[in-house]
């Protein structure tokens, strides 16, 4: 399948362009920038802040989605090398950018009786 690069880079412009013309009128429309008079940069700083962390866990969180979905749903226990399947599991970390909720696969060996997180 071939992937028109020019058509996607064109897309995330727009769609970024959108999201920050949003994002003005809802920091002025919540009163975190002021509408009136000079804010100090960093209140603006601030703001464009938020939005790049919240786009970089949304980011992380969909790769993640994706490595998920190309693995194979058996795995191998560590231990004692037993098949096994995989289920998805969902957890809680904290990256950079704040908290993310990835998707991994976790194993459970019935011969071990233990969990085991396949490397991704």
């Amino acid at each position: 399948m071939e992937v028109d690069l020019e058509f996607l880079r064109a897309e995330l412009r727009n769609t970024f362009q959108r999201a920050l013309e949003l994002q003005v009128a809802l920091d002025f429309a919540e009163g975190r920038v002021p509408q009136t008079g000079v804010p100090h940069y960093v209140v603006i700083e601030e703001a464009s802040h938020r939005v790049g962390c919240e786009v970089s866990r949304g980011v992380q969180e969909r790769h993640m989605n994706e490595v998920v979905a190309r693995q194979s749903p058996c795995g191998t226990c560590p231990e004692c090398k037993t098949r096994c399947n995989l289920k998805p599991h969902k957890r809680k970390i904290t990256s950079c950018d704040g908290e993310v909720n990835l998707q991994e696969l976790v194993g459970h060996c019935p011969e071990c009786r233990r969990d085991f997180f396949p490397s991704t």
